[in-house]
């Protein structure tokens, strides 16, 4: 049994603009920026929130000092 293929979120983005570049239909071509710009924007949202539990979150998870 075969198993379609899996991207990441991270992987969508780039290969979204690439794939815009490529195509030959205008409206198709923009749906994949759109594509890659939310992407791109949930990726950085992600980051972001990573980033602040680890700044702001309780002293005892995850955190060796």
């Amino acid at each position: 049994m075969t198993l379609p293929p899996t991207y990441t979120l991270n992987e969508l983005g780039p290969q979204a603009q690439a794939m815009s570049r490529q195509c030959g239909n205008e409206r198709l071509a923009m749906m994949l920026q759109y594509v890659a710009l939310g992407s791109m924007i949930i990726m950085a949202g992600v980051a972001a929130s990573h980033a602040l539990k680890e700044v702001f979150g309780p002293p005892g998870q995850g955190r060796c000092r």
